[in-house]
């Protein structure tokens, strides 16, 4: 379970850095008119249909105690959007701390990654 619990805890990390990291006032990097756009259909939607992809799996995890299956699950999501996000050059330098927040929650998904995998008797899955 505690697997599980890092892995929605990373999630949660690059949540609030696309909500809570300040944007950059350089005026060459502003995301005004295309940009903007492309930052949201790139980026930001992917990152709310994980949301509710991540929302699904702990609902179904509460259900059937399948907290290895959802680490497992919600680390690998966390890793491919972080992975995607983190080439996005241009959403980088708007929010220029965000790729702390990006990090910190693929640090905190390779470590419930770790440990669901390493769970006694191996994961059950």
């Amino acid at each position: 379970m505690w697997a599980a619990v890092v892995a929605f805890a990373g999630w949660f990390v690059v949540l609030c850095g696309l909500r809570l990291a300040p944007v950059s006032v350089d005026q060459e990097v502003d995301l005004e008119g295309g940009g903007s756009f492309a930052a949201a259909f790139s980026v930001y939607w992917p990152a709310l249909g994980i949301t509710v992809l991540v929302a699904a799996v702990a609902i179904y995890a509460a259900v059937t105690r399948a907290w290895t299956t959802a680490a497992l699950v919600v680390s690998a999501m966390t890793a491919v959007w972080s992975a995607w996000a983190l080439s996005q050059g241009y959403v980088m330098d708007h929010r220029p701390t965000l790729d702390n927040y990006v990090w910190t929650g693929l640090a905190l998904a390779a470590t419930a990654t770790v440990l669901a995998t390493s769970a006694r008797g191996g994961p059950r899955v």
